[in-house]
C-alpha cells in the first residue's frame, strides 16, 4: 500500500514537472498580414509630383507584413519584423517599383487576462529602407526625369538602376491576440511609427543624390496578423 502511494506521489510530481517544462519551453512564431497607415509622401505621391506613376489607396496606406519571434521566457518574445509598402507603375518607357521597409528588431511582453486572450506590448528599434527602381533596357533619360523632379541638376546616368536610401526609427504598439488553437491565433495592434528620415544622401549607382522629401516623423499604424506557432 505505501509502495503504491509512494509511486502515484512520483508519477504525479513528474508529470507536472513535465507539464510545466513544457510551458516553460521557449516558442517560435510566424505571423503574416497586412497593415494601415496614413504617411505623406511628398514627391513619392502623384499629387505633389506629376512624374511619378499614379498611387493606389493600396500602395499608400497599405503595409505587407511578416515576422518571426522567439519566446525567450514565460511572458517575452524577441523577434524580427518587417512592413512593407510598394508602388508601381511606368514612368517613359521604364517600369517603375518603389519600396518602403520598414525593419524591425522587436521586443514583446504579454500576459493572459483569460483563457484564449493575450494581451501585449510591442517596442522596436528600426533600420529603415526606401528602394526607387526604373528597370528598361535604356532608362537613363527617364532617369534623368525622376531625378530633375528632386532637384538634382548634376547626377549623371548611363544606365538603369535603383536608388536607396536607409534611416533609423522607432515603433511601440499595444496588441490584443485570440488563440483560436494553440497553434493559431489573430493579433491586432496599435501604435506609433517614428522616422528620423531625410532627403539628402540618397544614393544611385553609389553617387549621392537628393531624394523625395516625406513627412513621415510619427505615424500611427494598424495591424492585422495570423500567428503561426510551434
Amino acid at each position: 500500500m505505501i509502495h503504491a502511494r509512494r509511486t502515484a506521489t512520483t508519477f504525479i510530481l513528474w508529470s507536472v514537472l513535465a507539464i510545466s517544462t513544457g510551458f516553460a519551453q521557449p516558442k517560435w512564431t510566424f505571423h503574416i498580414g497586412s497593415g494601415f497607415y496614413q504617411p505623406s509622401l511628398g514627391y513619392l505621391d502623384p499629387d505633389s509630383n506629376s512624374v511619378i506613376p499614379s498611387l493606389s489607396a493600396f500602395g499608400k496606406n497599405i503595409l505587407i507584413d511578416w515576422g518571426v519571434k522567439y519566446q525567450f521566457y514565460p511572458n517575452a518574445r524577441v523577434g524580427y519584423s518587417r512592413s512593407n509598402s510598394y508602388h508601381t507603375g511606368k514612368i517613359g518607357d521604364s517600369d517603375y517599383l518603389r519600396t518602403i521597409s520598414y525593419r524591425m528588431l522587436t521586443f514583446e511582453t504579454f500576459f493572459y487576462p483569460r483563457e484564449k486572450i493575450e494581451l501585449n506590448f510591442m517596442l522596436a528599434p528600426m533600420y529603415n529602407k526606401g528602394i526607387i527602381k526604373l528597370t528598361a533596357q535604356s532608362s537613363s533619360a527617364d532617369w534623368d526625369t525622376v531625378l530633375n523632379s528632386y532637384g538634382n541638376s548634376g547626377a549623371t546616368l548611363t544606365t538603369g538602376g535603383e536608388m536607396i536610401k536607409r534611416w533609423f526609427g522607432l515603433t511601440s504598439m499595444i496588441g490584443f491576440r485570440y488563440y483560436m488553437f494553440p497553434w493559431f491565433a489573430i493579433d491586432g495592434k496599435a501604435g506609433f511609427i517614428r522616422n528620423a528620415y531625410s532627403e539628402k544622401n540618397w544614393k544611385l549607382e553609389k553617387e549621392k543624390v537628393a531624394g523625395p522629401t516625406m513627412n513621415i516623423e510619427k505615424l500611427p499604424v494598424f495591424n492585422i496578423h495570423f500567428v503561426f506557432g510551434w
